[in-house]
C-alpha cells in the first residue's frame, strides 16, 4: 500500500518531538518534516511531497485555519488535519468552512490518530465523536426546525448522494459538473433539490449529514 508522508506542526518542541515519535511508528505513515509555524509549514511544502499536515490549531504567524486558506488555495493536494484542545462549535465550524479533512483534540489516542491519518490519506473526513457532537450542536442551529429524519438519505436518488459527497469534500460546481458530466445548472439543481429534501440551509449541516451516514 503507498506510504503516507505527513509533515507536523507545534509550535512546542517537546510535543512535536514526542508527537513525531508516535507518529513515525505508525504503519505506511512517514514523518517527512517538523515545523514550528505556519509560515514554515509553507516554506516546507514548496519542496517536500507531503500528502497530509497535522497541525496545532494556535501558532504563531499562521493560525491553523488560515493554514488551511492557504492549503486550500496554494496546496489543494495536501490534507490538513487539526490537532486541537479546541472544541467550541464556532472554532469547528470555522475550520471546517475553511477546508479542513481532519479534526482531532488532543487528548486522543494513538489508535484514533491513525485512524484519522488512514482515514483522510484514503480520501474521507473525519471528526472526533467529541467534533461529531458539537457539530449535531452546529447542525441544530442551521436547521432550527429539526427535520432531518436518521432515514433522510433513503429520500435521495444514488445522482443526488454523489453529489453531496462531492460538495461536503469541498468540489466546486464546475468541478462537480465536469466529473460527472453534466452541466452547472444541473448541479445547481441538484444542489436545491437536495438541501429541500434535507431541509438544511448550509453546506456546514450538509457536510454534517454526509459524515454522519458514511458519505465522505
Amino acid at each position: 500500500m503507498k506510504e503516507i508522508s505527513v509533515l507536523l506542526a507545534d509550535d512546542h518542541e517537546v510535543v512535536l518531538d514526542s508527537l513525531a515519535m508516535m507518529i513515525a511508528s505508525l504503519e505506511r505513515v512517514n514523518v517527512l518534516a517538523t515545523a514550528t509555524n505556519g509560515l514554515e509549514v509553507l516554506d516546507k511544502l514548496t519542496h517536500l511531497p507531503v500528502d497530509i499536515v497535522l497541525s496545532d490549531m494556535h501558532m504563531p504567524e499562521l493560525s491553523g485555519i488560515e493554514l488551511a486558506l492557504r492549503l486550500r488555495e496554494h496546496y489543494p493536494a495536501t490534507k490538513l488535519i487539526l490537532l486541537t484542545m479546541e472544541e467550541e462549535p464556532e472554532t469547528i465550524r470555522s475550520a471546517m468552512q475553511a477546508g479542513v479533512w481532519g479534526y482531532v483534540l488532543k487528548r486522543a489516542t494513538k489508535k484514533e490518530l491513525e485512524k484519522a491519518i488512514l482515514s483522510v490519506a484514503d480520501g474521507a473526513r473525519y471528526f472526533t465523536e467529541e467534533v461529531h457532537r458539537q457539530l449535531a450542536q452546529i447542525e441544530n442551529e442551521a436547521t432550527p426546525n429539526g427535520h432531518e429524519t436518521p432515514d433522510s438519505i433513503q429520500s435521495l436518488s444514488k445522482r443526488e448522494i454523489e453529489i453531496v459527497r462531492l460538495i461536503a469534500s469541498e468540489v466546486s460546481s464546475q468541478d462537480i459538473a465536469d466529473q460527472l458530466f453534466i452541466s452547472p445548472s444541473t448541479v445547481e439543481t441538484h444542489r436545491r433539490n437536495i438541501f429541500k429534501k434535507l431541509d438544511i440551509h448550509s453546506v456546514v449541516a450538509l457536510t454534517r449529514f454526509a459524515i454522519r451516514n458514511k458519505i465522505v
